[in-house]
């Protein structure tokens, strides 16, 4: 199988929005991080090709310290503020950790 080599080209600043509480407990259902994802895409419009589920480079869900988490990149404010909104009042309200986070940014060569 051929792989696809990926090249960091920079950084990008955001918001980290990691899968567990101030509680110290872990954040559920399982797939929230994708699901928050895919009403991003929804709110911004953009697919990612060869993607089979909604995604988009504005709210990507990776994993932190083992656990689920959700970058947001700050652009998302500027590109449609209602999801960033959204994303952030998600957060609070079910009491998850939010830091302010660089991640890299991936180009295929």
């Amino acid at each position: 199988m051929d792989r696809t080599s990926l090249t960091p080209r920079g950084f990008t600043q955001g918001m980290l929005i990691r899968g567990i509480t101030h509680r110290q407990r872990e954040f559920r259902p399982g797939d929230w991080a994708e699901r928050l994802t895919g009403v991003v895409t929804l709110f911004v419009g953009e697919r990612r090709p060869g993607m089979h589920v909604p995604a988009t480079r504005l709210a990507m869900p990776v994993i932190d310290g083992g656990l689920k988490s959700l970058f947001v990149a700050d652009e998302l404010r500027s590109v449609c503020p209602g999801a960033f909104e959204f994303v952030m009042r998600f957060a609070e309200d079910n009491d998850l950790s939010i830091t302010v986070h660089a991640a890299p940014v991936f180009s295929v060569p």
